[in-house]
């Protein structure tokens, strides 16, 4: 259950009941809308006053994020249309490049103890304006490459490549995996995974 209730300071706040909530929890996203979760056995005055006693602290993040919410406008519709075209230029080239390396470079073993040959060889790429991640990998062994990766660092559009090669070889996030992606960033995979979230917001901008 959730209601929709109007604030006179913070705005409209979501209230939301939930069965996964075990203490009161507020949270503000990157638009700085606000949400209040809380248990299904706690009445809604309760969560309201859980915000009355938390209004400076709450006020304060959601100011934060409304803040850089406005520093980060949305794309317009021909922002998105030279992404689109630099993207499709740039990313079929440079994941060709990057299994192309990775294939001469290192060398995976099935459960058998055989090589397997061109390990890193996927089916096709396909190529969206994703709001939710940077890339992943299907079963089908097809890579699917957000838009968005064009406006990184070059060495961080290749990590991320590099991670969705991986899954061709590991299809999970386990030691294995990590391993792998390590081994092919040179050891620098954490050092990237913690750089790139500094570029979370390119995700979060969508047309205007």
């Amino acid at each position: 259950m959730q209601k929709n209730i109007a604030h006179p300071v913070l705005g409209n706040v979501l209230y939301v009941k939930s069965a996964k909530n075990k203490t009161i929890r507020a949270s503000v996203n990157s638009k700085g809308e606000i949400r209040v979760s809380f248990p299904c056995f706690l009445q809604y005055e309760t969560a309201r006053k859980f915000v009355e006693e938390n209004l400076e602290k709450i006020l304060l993040f959601a100011g934060r994020a409304r803040e850089k919410a406005a520093a980060q406008p949305p794309y317009t519709a021909q922002e998105l249309r030279d992404i689109r075209i630099r993207a499709h230029e740039i990313l079929p080239e440079r994941l060709a490049f990057n299994a192309r390396k990775l294939n001469d470079t290192i060398k995976v073993r099935n459960r058998f103890g055989f090589t397997v040959s061109s390990p890193f060889s996927y089916n096709r790429l396909f190529i969206k304006n994703n709001r939710s991640n940077w890339g992943n990998c299907s079963s089908k062994k097809n890579i699917n490459l957000n838009m968005h990766l064009v406006n990184l660092p070059q060495e961080l559009c290749d990590y991320i490549i590099i991670h969705e090669l991986c899954h061709l070889v590991y299809p999970n996030h386990g030691e294995k995996f990590h391993a792998l992606v390590n081994l092919a960033c040179r050891g620098k995979e954490k050092e990237y995974s913690r750089t790139l979230r500094k570029y979370s917001s390119l995700l979060k901008r969508v047309s205007s």
